[in-house]
């Protein structure tokens, strides 16, 4: 320790004040790096996702045209209802993807803010997954609401319809999703409920990361859903909420600024 600090006062201060910043210029220079590395990985599963969405639909239109020639040329009605189904998960799936190639581009043009009123758009989210939520069960509610949101109509009814499929999923037979608003000092939060198995408390931190399905093992999805919220959410500046209770069910929300017509 004596020759030690002998060698710290041979070196003086100017130097070891030199050492400390090329100490912290390397620190930096490595958080630099990371933060780098990220924008990099960011951008490639960005790239791949966009890719991904625009491709798949080539693939998609083919089962379409299959289906309906199939439908054209006779079937029985049990077949054609069943068909039918399938005709629609594969229009949402297409609606899906091209929800997954708008959120990776996010960002890129900054959106264009006006006002939305929320009944038809609650309304047409809910029609478009009422087939799928009578064919296995589930009852879907919208409450009534007067209320008009200043955000991107296309972008919040990704958002929405996102969580209520979500929900639907969830809810599983017999069961249950209301979606309802909430005013709070000028702002207005869209929930979704559902009275599906919850989510577990160590998995809420990750479920909006892509691919991430909630531990769910029934191969309903591919777990893009909530991460194209959170995407589409963030350029929109719309916080997202999450509130979940094991075997009670999920309430997820979406935050926008009421709008407020001037008056005259």
């Amino acid at each position: 320790m004596e020759g030690a600090r002998r060698t710290r006062a041979a070196r003086g201060p100017d130097e070891e004040a030199g050492m400390g910043l090329t100490m912290a210029s390397r620190s930096g220079a490595g958080s630099d790096e990371a933060v780098l590395r990220a924008e990099t990985a960011r951008s490639a599963m960005a790239r791949l996702l966009a890719v991904a969405g625009h491709d798949l639909k080539q693939p998609l239109q083919v089962a379409l045209m299959a289906i309906d020639r199939a439908v054209s040329d006779g079937v029985g009605p049990r077949a054609a209802a069943r068909l039918g189904l399938a005709s629609d998960a594969l229009v949402r799936l297409g609606r899906e993807l091209d929800d997954l190639a708008r959120s990776s581009q996010t960002g890129a043009v900054p959106p264009r803010l006006g006002p939305v009123a929320l009944v038809p758009l609650l309304e047409a989210v809910a029609a478009e997954w009422q087939p799928y939520a009578d064919a296995v069960g589930v009852r879907v509610q919208v409450c009534a609401t007067a209320l008009t949101v200043q955000s991107e109509a296309a972008m919040l009814t990704t958002i929405l319809r996102n969580l209520v499929g979500n929900a639907v999923k969830y809810a599983g037979p017999g069961g249950r999703v209301v979606v309802g608003c909430r005013r709070r000092q000028g702002r207005v939060t869209i929930e979704v409920h559902d009275d599906g198995p919850g989510i577990a408390p160590e998995r809420l931190a990750g479920i909006f990361d892509a691919f991430d399905r909630a531990g769910r093992r029934d191969g309903a999805g591919l777990g893009l859903g909530l991460h194209i919220v959170r995407q589409t959410a963030a350029a929109l500046d719309h916080p997202i909420t999450v509130r979940s209770r094991r075997d009670r069910g999920s309430v997820f929300g979406v935050t926008a600024p009421r709008h407020c017509p001037a008056s005259a």
